[in-house]
């Protein structure tokens, strides 16, 4: 099954420096079963804290017994929203701590996507040439661009 890997380098480097990091844009089993938990261990602190507030709340809702069913179908709509986009908000934290998004990469485990984006931007780097990887396009006559690449459910794509 292949699976996209977000590739994310670290402020001030090259696209083809090692401390790369590989984020896997998938269902997370254990952002599912341990949401709030799951988030804090990826320092989403502020996240963390509300999803975890929420299944607090959501707890005590279920308690009560005219709401059982209403805390138990939000509780499973939340831990399916973090599974879900839990990557997606840890590449956007990493974006916005001055991390570049360079590329979206296919494959089916993290030592193929390394590989693919590793050759591709070695390849680059000694003839011009189309990656293999879903590179985003840089801007053009050295204007910037405050638009934001989407991923996930919920992307920006740019918009205000």
């Amino acid at each position: 099954m292949s699976v996209s890997y977000l590739v994310l380098t670290p402020p001030g480097t090259a696209g083809n420096d090692e401390k790369a990091r590989f984020v896997a844009d998938r269902f997370s089993w254990l952002a599912f079963v341990f949401p709030g938990i799951w988030l804090l261990v990826q320092r989403q602190w502020l996240a963390g804290a509300v999803v975890f507030g929420l299944q607090l709340a959501l707890g005590f809702a279920a308690s009560v017994p005219h709401l059982v069913w209403a805390g138990l179908l939000v509780e499973l709509a939340l831990r399916l929203l973090v599974a879900l986009e839990g990557a997606a908000f840890l590449a956007d934290r990493l974006v916005a701590s001055g991390w570049t998004l360079r590329a979206v990469v296919p494959a089916d485990d993290p030592t193929t996507a390394e590989m693919m984006y590793f050759h591709a931007a070695e390849a680059e780097t000694h003839t011009p040439s189309s990656l293999n990887a879903l590179s985003l396009p840089e801007p053009k006559d050295g204007m910037t661009t405050n638009i934001r690449p989407g991923f996930g459910l919920f992307g920006s794509y740019g918009e205000r």
